[in-house]
């Protein structure tokens, strides 16, 4: 049985297998044209779960992911709380804030 010398290298090959650079960059494109994570993640077949994960393995990624979400993030909802996140915001300060709540 072969184990892989490096878990996090093979944890990069498997984000990278799995969203490969050509679908982030639609992500990313969805999402700066307005589409809410979910929309733009469901027309890529790929699920928001899985968006998150690989933004935490793959650290550039995770970045852009971020200040994309922030950049088109609605002024009117109280960020970095709970009742942001409930109203469909998932910059990183409504997701944190659910976060601590757990």
């Amino acid at each position: 049985m072969s184990y892989p010398l490096d878990d996090a290298e093979q944890l990069i090959a498997n984000a990278e297998a799995q969203m490969p650079p050509s679908t982030r960059s639609r992500l990313i494109a969805k999402l700066r044209m307005g589409k809410h994570i979910d929309e733009a993640a469901g027309e890529l077949d790929i699920s928001p779960k899985q968006v998150f994960s690989t933004a935490r393995v793959l650290k550039p990624f995770g970045e852009q992911l971020d200040a994309t979400l922030i950049e088109q993030r609605d002024p009117s909802l109280p960020h970095g709380s709970v009742t942001g996140y409930n109203k469909r915001c998932r910059c990183p300060e409504c997701r944190s804030a659910l976060q601590q709540r757990v």
